[in-house]
């Protein structure tokens, strides 16, 4: 027996890593299910729901005697207190099974280093499994090859063009194709590097046809009868069978661009440098010298450092032609180091208001990666960011997260994103996590400008009733803030605060009571007529809640609550038991 542990996120398929082969979820099942191994998540457990199989919590569930030190108690939000770290919970698992023929860890993360374990990347598992490496009794070893003798990931034997059709709208970021035709009784086999349906052709006028890109960069695309093809497979051709038929400078960019976008790790840098290093003009080389780049720096950003010269010079040049691409690969090293290309932020902000938008995205990537480490030298670029805000379009996000960053330093250089954030924030086509980031970049400002919520409170209070929770408890918290200063803008609302005092979320409980306190405070009439919702506040949970509502029971002198108030003169909270004494002082002064 073997015991497998599945990360999810960037392993299996249901998440896969954007540039390497995931494992299929139904190989996951099947080994849990179908075979007498164990199988565990150790990764995001929503991949126990997924493949039905268990995770942390059952597996300290087996370990009873020290449920306590692995996981402790389970929180108002649904979660406990601590989880075990990566690498304990393979200790764990192996002391479940003592007897295991072997321990497998399959993990985006280097797991190398667990003795006893033996560590995949995913991509790594996926053939190994296939060449029966892994086990070869398991149904996808020894997986069928193709006629050119590489392992098939997918193929069908089509009974017409629009089985065809189907098959080939099914495969994404498909390696390569070997398309084997019947025509006049000579069969013929290719590989391509795409093969897809000919618009146009699938009508009842023309006989259906497949357009076919070979593999070989000095090839010329064909066409295929549909009804001809015997045979259609996706293969994954080696990293040789892309380059080796490349025979001058153009074709091996073509081809080191088709590798990059299937297998990033395998494509040699300082190839793809010789050719943005010539002498010469080629436009159409260099472009695709730089895509195969821009490609590798995804997933390789350190060993795309020694490009950076080129690519300043392409930024620093009268024309734009390869900027979108540099600027793509300057924003993946940024990621990795911000200090690698903050020399450059005087060459890449002009471009925050280029006519392409693609180029305007990429360069506001790069903006707000810098922005995260040295908000200083990218401050000058806010009303560029701005407009772009303003503008909305690809380029939104890295704007909005290069302000966010910028007003953890300078808060008033958000001063004219206002209304632009507001905007963004209300508009429920935007993505959710870009409309968190403009609750964060408001709450950077409250702390200079304290009338903000003049400008901004009907845009916050839009989102009360937003689906995802956390775009709920940021304008909560936001609207907490307003409260301390400018509670008469926060009182329309009270009763859309106190909606939110039975949500399972704690840290959203206590935001809204502290809310609810704060305006009670300044406009006690506004509130009053919560009083036995505030009440019922006392006996929750979190200390937080009870100490927020004590405030408030005090505020509105509300003396139905006096005897739940003495009740809490015995909390275990220190705080709270000194707020329901002060809240009875309140009722009762002397």
């Amino acid at each position: 027996m073997l015991i497998f542990a599945f990360d999810r996120d960037w392993t299996v398929d249901v998440n896969p890593h954007p540039h390497h082969e995931a494992v299929p979820l139904e190989w996951v099942r099947h080994l849990a299910h179908e075979t007498d191994h164990a199988v565990y998540a150790i990764g995001n457990q929503e991949l126990t729901e997924e493949a039905a199989i268990p995770g942390v919590v059952d597996i300290v569930g087996r370990h009873p005697d020290h449920w306590d030190e692995w996981l402790g108690s389970k929180q108002p939000d649904g979660y406990y207190e601590q989880f075990p770290l990566r690498r304990e919970r393979l200790s764990l698992i192996a002391d479940l099974h003592p007897d295991a023929d072997g321990y497998i860890v399959i993990d985006d993360l280097d797991l190398s280093d667990v003795e006893g374990w033996q560590h995949y990347h995913a991509w790594d598992f996926v053939p190994a499994v296939r060449q029966g490496d892994i086990d070869p009794d398991l149904p996808w070893a020894g997986e069928p090859v193709a006629d050119g003798g590489m392992p098939t990931i997918a193929g069908i034997i089509p009974s017409g063009a629009d089985h065809l059709r189907r098959f080939l709208r099914e495969q994404d970021r498909t390696p390569a194709f070997e398309i084997t035709s019947l025509d006049d009784g000579v069969e013929r086999t290719w590989l391509c590097w795409d093969v897809e349906p000919l618009l146009g052709s699938y009508g009842r006028a023309v006989a259906p046809q497949l357009r076919c890109t070979p593999l070989d960069p000095a090839a010329e695309s064909f066409s295929v009868a549909a009804d001809s093809v015997e045979k259609l497979s996706v293969v994954r051709p080696s990293p040789d069978q892309f380059l080796a038929p490349a025979e001058t400078q153009a074709e091996e960019a073509i081809a080191l661009a088709r590798l990059a976008a299937v297998n990033p790790d395998a494509v040699p840098v300082s190839a793809i440098l010789t050719l943005l290093d010539q002498p010469d003009e080629d436009a159409a080389r260099d472009r695709d010298a730089l895509t195969a780049l821009q490609r590798v720096a995804a997933t390789r950003p350190d060993e795309c450092l020694p490009a950076i010269p080129i690519l300043k010079s392409i930024l620093t040049s009268d024309s734009e032609h390869g900027t979108a691409a540099a600027l793509a690969t300057l924003g993946h090293i940024g990621e990795e180091d911000a200090a690698d290309i903050a020399p450059l932020a005087d060459s890449i902000a002009p471009y925050l208001d280029a006519e392409d938008e693609t180029i305007r995205r990429e360069a506001a990537h790069c903006i707000a990666a810098i922005a995260a480490e040295y908000p200083d030298d990218v401050a000058e670029t806010q009303m560029e960011l701005v407009e772009i805000v303003r503008d909305g379009g690809a380029a939104l996000g890295h704007a909005v997260d290069a302000l966010v960053q910028i007003s953890e330093e300078f808060p008033l250089a958000l001063e004219p994103a206002v209304l632009p954030l507001g905007e963004v924030l209300r508009d429920s086509s935007v993505a959710t996590r870009v409309r968190i980031q403009a609750t964060l970049a408001f709450r950077n400002l409250a702390t200079e400008k304290l009338t903000l919520a003049v400008d901004v409170m009907d845009d916050v209070a839009a989102v009360f009733d937003a689906d995802d929770y956390r775009l709920r408890n940021n304008a909560l918290a936001l609207t907490f803030d307003f409260a301390e200063y400018q509670a008469d803008l926060v009182k329309p609302y009270v009763d859309d605060i106190a909606a939110f005092l039975t949500e399972d979320d704690a840290y959203t409980r206590t935001n809204a009571s502290g809310t609810l306190a704060r305006v009670a405070g300044d406009f006690p009439d506004a509130v009053a007529h919560l009083t036995p919702t505030v009440i019922d506040c006392l006996s929750d949970d979190d200390h937080r809640v009870r100490e927020n509502a004590c405030w408030a029971l005090g505020y509105l002198q509300a003396s139905e609550a006096e005897a739940a108030l003495k009740d809490r003169l015995d909390d275990p909270a220190d705080d709270v038991r000194d707020k329901a004494a002060w809240a009875l002082s309140e009722i009762h002064p002397l």
